[in-house]
């Protein structure tokens, strides 16, 4: 099922669960303030939910267990899902307060004065309802993790290979979301601007050609900058001046045959894989000869595996081919990346995913 169905559904199912339960309780305890013959089963009775709110409930459950499973399968944007469920947990406990918490206190409070063996009762009496004690529960985690993945550090996983050998595959990563500036949560507007991306940045962005998705990529060229890139000898000149690569070693892996190399790009030297074979020839190719140059506000970026990335140099000639646009009408829009679609600056490995368990032995700062 899509996640947009699965997302407006558990969020219809919440608001008719919570209306349903805080009208009940509502007018129950309304009901229960003036009692002074208290035992257990008229507190059973008094905070029991009823089969409708049951029924609700496991729903709701199915479709956020669901909606989770999707949202992993098809990576959907998890930031809006967190800044929703952060939203909601927060109104419902808000809403608990304003008005549930003080009659439900009074009746407890009138239920003690009047049995002899209330803490006992107490303890296996249920006085919230699920969903209130949840979002009591969730809402200060999820609120915690919220400030901390907009504003300040989120984790990835790298799915790919196209930054090998810098990042492998299953390497789970921390993106520092403040080194460029403050940005809006889910918009990624910037409001406060601190810095702009350098050359040689691995930076995690939403591409031009699929923007739901998260990529990651270093940056090559700048805006301003006149980027040429000859696709037969795999020679990248940034304003003129070849990029040089000097030979490391030869090397292999279940994907394929590399040649390593290492590069300066600005003020990073890093590594780089080339196919042993040669270049795989795209069919996406689009930087001419006389190369391009990259607009202000935008950033041109390459992956490490140079023979296997699909990155700026492809995707204009992506959007001209299923536009049928071979005379650059669209003035290389999906040519680079857009500073207003970068999620942050890529920092450091805390873990690799081998298989079936978690290994540490690649953790430590992105070169």
């Amino acid at each position: 099922m899509n996640v947009i169905v699965l997302f407006w559904a558990s969020l219809v199912m919440t608001v008719v669960l919570a209306t349903v339960i805080f009208i009940r309780q509502r007018r129950h305890l309304a009901d229960a303030v003036d009692q002074t013959d208290w035992n257990r089963a008229h507190l059973e009775a008094l905070f029991a939910p009823s089969m409708l709110e049951r029924g609700l409930g496991y729903a709701l459950l199915a479709l956020l267990l669901a909606l989770i499973w999707q949202t992993i399968q098809q990576s959907f944007d998890f930031a809006l899902l967190l800044a929703v469920a952060t939203l909601v947990t927060g109104l419902v406990y808000l809403a608990d307060i304003l008005l549930l918490r003080a009659a439900r206190r009074n009746v407890l409070a009138a239920a003690e004065q009047s049995m002899t063996d209330f803490d006992s009762v107490r303890e296996d009496l249920n006085a919230e309802p699920g969903l209130i004690e949840n979002s009591r529960s969730f809402f200060p985690v999820l609120l915690i993790v919220f400030v901390l993945r907009s504003f300040l550090f989120e984790p990835f996983q790298i799915p790919s290979g196209s930054m090998k050998p810098t990042l492998e595959i299953g390497d789970f990563i921390i993106v520092n979301r403040f080194t460029y500036g403050l940005r809006m949560p889910v918009t990624n507007d910037v409001v406060i601007p601190i810095s702009q991306p350098e050359r040689g940045d691995v930076i995690v962005f939403r591409p031009p050609h699929e923007p739901s998705k998260n990529f990651i990529k270093r940056v090559v060229g700048l805006p301003g900058d006149l980027i040429q890139y000859d696709y037969g000898r795999r020679q990248l000149s940034i304003n003129g001046n070849e990029i040089d690569i000097a030979f490391e070693q030869r090397t292999a892996d279940t994907e394929g045959r590399y040649t390593l190399y290492s590069e300066q790009l600005g003020d990073v030297e890093h590594f780089i894989y080339q196919n042993q074979a040669g270049p795989n020839r795209h069919p996406h190719e689009w930087v001419p000869v006389q190369g391009v140059q990259v607009p202000e506000g935008h950033y041109f970026v390459m992956g490490d595996n140079r023979d296997a990335s699909h990155d700026s140099r492809y995707w204009e000639g992506q959007r001209r081919l299923e536009q049928s646009d071979y005379n650059n009408q669209g003035d290389n829009a999906w040519g680079f990346v857009d500073e207003n679609a970068i999620l942050g600056e890529a920092v450091a490995v805390w873990m690799t995913w081998k298989g079936w368990y978690p290994a540490f032995s690649r953790v430590g700062a992105i070169d």
